[in-house]
């Protein structure tokens, strides 16, 4: 039985990110084809078939254009600073965010590497990612060099706690980030290669 739900486990996981995106574009056809096709038709005089799916082509290659230079961003952060003020809009669309980027491993460029920490309590380990050396006042308050570490959640790794702890309590781990988060993921059930623990 372990076998098979760890079977399961590995498709459903594989199989998300492979249906949201094929379930967005397709929405996105549906809604480019119903507004555009219709009146370009009228304007060509015939109908063209496929041009639902050559605009949605072309609309998700402008925005990745538009999205990609400094005016774009900076337009994206506009909107996405008015959505964030916006009572349950702003819930809505930072928890699709937070699915997206966690599908995407997007967080994975933020860690600097993996490791190994006792939280919450003695004997109970858990994983951790280093984000960056603690405050020099910190350190200097503890009179500990310390790191800062934040601690992923399961199944949503983009929430989690940050916490900061000594420098010689941190146990390194070789497993990549992606790795890691993979295992936060699935509760457990996506091990880590033997050969990345190497």
């Amino acid at each position: 039985m372990k076998t098979i739900r760890k079977i399961f486990i590995t498709g459903l996981l594989a199989l998300i990110p492979i249906v949201v995106t094929i379930s967005v574009i397709i929405w996105i056809f549906n809604m480019v084809d119903s507004i555009f096709r219709v009146p370009l038709e009228k304007i060509i005089g015939f109908r063209i078939i496929g041009i639902g799916f050559i605009l949605t082509i072309i609309i998700i290659f402008g925005t990745g254009i538009f999205a990609t230079n400094y005016l774009g961003k900076e337009f994206i952060q506009l909107i996405e600073k008015t959505l964030s003020r916006i009572p349950l809009v702003n819930t809505l669309y930072l928890s699709i965010k937070q699915l997206i980027d966690t599908l995407f491993m997007k967080q994975r460029y933020a860690f600097k590497h993996t490791v190994l920490v006792e939280y919450p309590s003695k004997g109970i380990f858990t994983i951790g990612f280093v984000t960056a050396d603690a405050p020099k006042e910190i350190s200097e308050k503890t009179g500990e060099k310390m790191k800062s570490i934040f601690i992923p959640t399961t199944p949503n790794p983009t929430s989690g706690m940050f916490i900061m702890i000594r420098d010689k309590e941190i146990i390194s781990l070789n497993i990549s980030v992606e790795t890691a988060l993979k295992l936060v993921v699935s509760g457990g059930i996506l091990l880590p290669e033997q050969k990345q623990m190497k």
